[in-house]
C-alpha cells in the first residue's frame, strides 16, 4: 500500500507504539493518547486505524484498545518491510553481512531470469549472504534498474539502492514462496549440501506508478527462534 503518511505521522504512530510496549491491559483512551502525545485526536484516530492494519492492537466499539501481546514473539513478519541486519540484532543475534558478488550488466534473455524486466535494462546485481552469530543464514541476489549514474553501496538494503539508482521510492513489494531444494552454486556459498531443503522467496519492489525498483530473489536455511519468518492477518468472526 502507498505510504503517504506525514513525517509528523510516523512518529505519532511510533509515541503510540511506545505505549503499546509498556505492560499494560489496554491503550489510554483516545482523547489521553492525544495528551500524552499532543496530537490531535483524528491524527490519533488515524493511527490506531493504521496500527490495528498492522495487527498491533485491537479495536472495539465502546471498549478500549487492546494490544496484541503476542506480536513480539512471533518473530520477523514479512508483511512489513525488514532489513535482514536489524531483524537479526533485534531478535538477540548478531548479524554479519558477506558482499559475495556485485556487478553491472545488462540483462540477456535468459531462461532461468526471474524477473520481467526488459531485455537490455541495464542493473546494478549483488549477491549478499547474511550470517547469524556466524552460521549461514540467508543469500539474496538483488536485481536494481540503474537510471542513474551514481556510485552505490552494495551493501545498502536493496530499497535504498533502488531509491538512488533509479529514484524510485518502492510502495509495493510481491512476493512468491516456494519451498526448493538448494542448487549447487548456492549451496556452495551457503556451506550447505546440495539438495538441501530451502524456503525460496521472491520479491519485486515497485513504486505508487508502477515503475520497478528492484526484483530480488533469496534463500534461507532453517531459521534459529526469533527469525521465523511470521505473518500477521486479522480475522473477521
Amino acid at each position: 500500500m502507498t505510504d503517504e503518511r506525514a513525517p509528523d505521522q510516523d512518529a505519532l504512530i511510533d509515541r503510540i507504539l511506545h505505549l503499546w510496549r509498556a505492560d499494560a491491559e489496554t491503550l489510554p483512551s483516545e482523547p489521553r493518547l492525544a495528551e500524552l502525545t499532543g496530537a490531535s485526536r483524528n491524527s490519533v484516530r488515524e493511527a490506531l486505524i493504521r496500527l490495528e492494519e498492522r495487527g498491533y492492537v485491537h479495536r472495539t466499539q465502546g471498549a478500549r484498545t487492546s494490544p496484541n501481546r503476542r506480536l513480539p514473539g512471533v518473530g520477523r513478519r514479512i508483511d512489513e518491510q525488514f532489513d535482514h541486519s536489524l531483524s537479526i540484532r533485534a531478535a538477540g543475534y548478531e548479524p554479519t553481512l558477506e558482499v559475495v558478488a556485485a556487478d553491472r550488466f545488462a540483462l540477456a534473455p535468459d531462461g532461468a531470469r526471474y524477473d520481467d524486466l526488459p531485455d537490455g535494462t541495464e542493473v546494478l546485481r549483488t549477491r549478499k549472504m547474511w550470517r547469524v552469530d556466524g552460521a549461514p543464514y540467508a543469500l539474496a541476489e538483488d536485481l536494481v534498474p540503474l537510471a542513474r549514474d551514481v556510485e552505490l553501496d552494495p551493501r545498502r538494503p536493496v530499497f535504498d539502492l533502488a531509491e538512488t539508482a533509479n529514484g524510485i521510492r518502492v510502495a509495493w513489494e510481491t512476493m512468491w514462496i516456494d519451498a526448493i531444494r538448494l542448487d549447487a552454486k548456492r549451496a556452495k556459498i551457503l556451506d550447505a549440501e546440495t539438495g538441501t531443503p530451502v524456503i525460496e522467496m521472491t520479491y519485486c519492489g515497485y513504486g505508487a506508478d508502477d515503475r520497478i525498483g528492484y526484483w530480488s530473489r533469496e534463500v534461507q536455511l532453517p531459521a534459529p527462534a526469533g527469525l521465523r519468518n511470521a505473518l500477521i492477518r486479522r480475522v473477521r468472526s
